[in-house]
């Protein structure tokens, strides 16, 4: 069972990551260098990286809109009808096929990448 001291100690280990978190995304320094000079361990640097990534992620994420482009094809036009949409991410990753049966499936994809 957690105790109030262990639970100030977490809060107190999250704010502590965070100022570093910080502090490394603004230097132009790369997550090994940076654990070095400041004698941290690298591998709670990338939990904490990625923890706080997460964080930030679902605590920002809000419905609404956003920019779409709409770009050519290479193919013809009643390729694109036969074949569906696609949808590339911002992340380079391409969704292709979306028709009327998996559109549904789509914003899970996109909510697991």
């Amino acid at each position: 069972m957690p105790t109030d001291s262990s639970r100030f100690l977490g809060v107190s280990r999250q704010a502590f990551w965070q100022r570093h978190v910080n502090q490394w995304r603004t230097c132009e320094l790369s997550k090994a260098a940076y654990c070095q000079l400041h004698t941290l361990k690298y591998h709670q640097m990338v939990y904490w990286c990625a923890k706080l990534q997460s964080n930030d992620e679902t605590g920002t994420r809000a419905g609404g809109f956003v920019a779409v482009s709409v770009s050519p094809s290479s193919a013809g036009s009643s390729d694109v009808c036969d074949s569906g949409l696609s949808l590339r991410l911002p992340n380079g990753v391409t969704i292709e096929g979306i028709n009327d049966q998996s559109i549904g499936l789509v914003s899970k994809l996109i909510a697991q990448l």
